[in-house]
């Protein structure tokens, strides 16, 4: 079964604990939270506090991407506001592998993120410090972009490699994920799904419940 993230940043803020609420009564299995800086990409996304918030209104886990320059400065306030997964860009990192341990020696799983430009070659070498890999299909920093299809060729090329190496390892999708993408996202190997304006709530809340329930069913 698919694990179904839906992105706070295209949340109701002025009713951010009703829809948490709502969220959880419809069965989601994650809560990603996009962190933004300004420089790595050129907008401004939520913070360790509102994670600290969600946390105290739902046990549903909550998965941080960090969009930031520096990810390595931010990985303690996030594990301590309460984030379950912290996922870093690769491209921000010079020691990726050290992040990596960072992030798990204070009981956290760790993923890094891959924009669609990016060769996913050192992942290899990688391996044995993953537990998540969130593959972008768009360019980070903005919601409502168009799916860049060649991306489906990167998450297939990730999930054969974890296959050979034997590694249980989940691969995330973030960006333009909906009915008529989820499908073929889910048959090149993705199984958690970053699901947002145009995926979940372009349904009202009494759907979320049914709308969920399909993402999670999707099977290749």
């Amino acid at each position: 079964m698919n694990k179904i993230s839906p992105s706070v940043m295209c949340f109701d803020m002025m009713n951010l604990k009703k829809q948490i609420q709502q969220l959880d009564d419809a069965g989601v299995d994650l809560y990603h939270v996009d962190v933004m800086d300004g420089h790595y990409v050129p907008n401004h996304a939520l913070s360790s506090d509102l994670v600290r918030e969600i946390t105290k209104v739902s046990k549903t886990p909550v998965d941080v991407h960090l969009m930031v320059t520096n990810p390595g400065v931010f990985i303690d306030a996030y594990a301590n506001a309460g984030a379950s997964i912290i996922v870093m860009h690769v491209e921000a990192l010079d020691h990726p592998i050290r992040a990596l341990k960072q992030i798990r020696a204070l009981g956290k799983k760790a993923g890094l993120a891959v924009s669609p430009a990016t060769s996913i070659d050192g992942f290899k070498y990688m391996l044995d410090f993953l537990d998540i890999v969130c593959v972008m299909t768009v360019d980070p920093g903005f919601a409502g972009q168009t799916l860049i299809p060649s991306t489906l060729e990167k998450i297939k090329e990730l999930r054969d490699m974890f296959d050979a190496a034997g590694k249980d390892i989940d691969i995330m999708v973030d960006g333009q994920v909906k009915e008529e993408t989820a499908p073929n996202l889910v048959k090149a190997g993705a199984n958690v799904l970053v699901v947002g304006s145009s995926g979940l709530f372009s349904h009202p809340p009494e759907e979320y419940k049914q709308v969920i329930s399909m993402y999670q069913n999707i099977t290749k």
